[in-house]
């Protein structure tokens, strides 16, 4: 699979002090890696022969969801397979009670990928310590959009390009390290009425983003989504 054919996301981060001076921006120029969980919910529901589904909270905390199963037999019932974004049934508004760009002082645990005879640290996955969740700040609304590209020439790839923004102000009295941030979506069981919060897409800062008092750190997220070739250019009526 070509480069220009692959799922991938991109994380950019700037920094804006109180005056509205732009003092740092941050864009990786490499695709950013997505949560397992958030594949395990695309592949296992579409193509997979598995009756359940277990998949995990950003702290690790495993959640047991019915695919194809003749009657619900977990607690949870049936995946309803899609990520809510805003307007979430009985969820905050905001990180961290709800979707959106979650912060943490910490990172995860790392783990040894072998290739090729060589060895290498990883972060493989979104497991991170509770208490390294940080909390306190004010938080604009999560901005959720979907984006489509348009094709120039037979044979184009056309791609969806959804984008989530929010802005974080450090309203505390010191500044705050930030070393993971986490795109956190909501998805809900036929049988409970509560979301569970899951990973879609992480980033690990090194050095971290040290956020001062009264700044505000803007995060957008944009995933780039394969959904079609384009034949012929067909003008609109009228």
């Amino acid at each position: 699979m070509s480069h220009r054919e692959s799922v991938k996301a991109t994380v950019k981060v700037t920094l804006t002090g109180p005056d509205g001076k732009v003092l740092k921006v941050i864009e990786g120029e490499n695709p950013d890696p997505f949560s397992g969980d958030f594949f395990n919910i695309i592949t296992y529901s579409m193509y997979m022969p598995m009756t359940s589904i277990i998949i995990a909270d950003p702290f690790g905390n495993q959640y047991r969801f019915d695919l194809i199963t003749p009657s619900p037999a977990t607690s949870l019932g049936y995946l309803i397979a899609t990520f809510c974004f805003s307007g979430c049934p009985n969820a905050g508004s905001t990180p961290p009670n709800g979707p959106g760009i979650w912060l943490f002082s910490g990172v995860p645990p790392t783990a040894a990928t072998v290739s090729q005879g060589t060895s290498w640290e990883t972060y493989p996955d979104v497991v991170l310590n509770p208490s390294s969740l940080i909390t306190g700040l004010s938080y604009s609304p999560l901005n959720a959009d979907l984006n489509s590209s348009t094709p120039s020439s037979p044979g184009d790839l056309l791609y969806y390009f959804p984008y989530f923004t929010q802005s974080i102000t450090n309203t505390l009295s010191s500044p705050v390290n930030i070393y993971t941030i986490v795109l956190v979506g909501a998805v809900y069981g036929t049988l409970s009425a509560s979301p569970v919060y899951i990973p879609i897409t992480y980033y690990v800062f090194s050095p971290p983003i040290v956020l001062s008092p009264g700044v505000t750190m803007t995060v957008t997220v944009t995933l780039s989504i394969p959904v079609g070739i384009a034949v012929r250019y067909s003008p609109l009526p009228g």
